[in-house]
């Protein structure tokens, strides 16, 4: 999807100072590094449940196949049909513009900090050891929480994409039983696993527009985690 590369890229690095300062005077690390990285928010694959017991048990009595393809087997192309249709869309947009807020207060906190360890590295020359070692411990310890509050934020949009992955999953079974059903089909397969088909038992186009119209972009379905950007 167009926004999936942006998305591996959001949260590249927050390179948080603090740890050479505290361990130039002897002070114990507070586990931040120069070369550490955030989890990335990422675009989810829309994984269908494999039990055939999730989908409908609803049969469609003596169903019109004019026009549809006789086939027992129908396949379906899972990722297209989750970024194609107008939940994915909405969800991906939403995806990218809270992750842009992830990379904006990363980008802010990294200048803050950096800022300050320079204050701190012009003062070693005339602080005593002792005071200069509990300012860089504090200022490495703060580094540190900042660092886990951002991993958390971007942990937090990562499990928000999957939730609503999950209800666009949960949303679609019911549809794509009935197309089943409709096409006289008893099973659907993901196109993935099969060796060789004919594009005419593929239903991933048409079930997006059904899905589309049936259930919408799925807005409010799972509500935006609450954690501070």
């Amino acid at each position: 999807m167009r926004g999936a590369g942006l998305i591996a890229a959001l949260v590249a690095a927050l390179a948080l100072p603090g740890a050479a300062l505290a361990q130039a005077e002897g002070a114990p690390p507070g586990g931040v590094s120069a070369d550490a990285d955030l989890p990335t928010p990422r675009m989810p694959t829309p994984d269908m449940p494999a039990a055939a017991g999730d989908l409908p048990a609803r049969v469609i009595a003596q169903p019109d196949l004019s026009g549809l393809p006789a086939s027992a087997i129908l396949t379906i192309d899972q990722n297209r049909l989750y970024t194609q249709s107008a939940w994915g869309r909405r969800a991906q947009t939403l995806l990218e513009a809270e992750g842009s807020k992830i990379v904006a207060e990363n980008e802010r906190l990294t200048q803050l900090l950096s800022s300050e360890e320079a204050t701190l590295t012009e003062q070693r020359a005339t602080l005593p050891p002792d005071e200069f070692r509990s300012l860089a411990e504090a200022f490495d310890q703060r580094a540190t929480r900042i660092r886990r509050e951002r991993a958390q934020a971007v942990q937090a949009l990562n499990d928000w994409a999957d939730a609503d992955r999950d209800a666009f999953v949960r949303a679609a079974l019911p549809h794509m039983g009935d197309m089943m059903s409709e096409r006289g089909a008893v099973a659907v397969l993901d196109y993935r696993t099969v060796f060789v088909s004919l594009d005419a038992i593929d239903i991933t186009e048409a079930l997006t527009d059904r899905l589309d119209r049936e259930i919408g972009d799925g807005a409010g379905a799972v509500p935006l985690p609450d954690a501070p950007r």
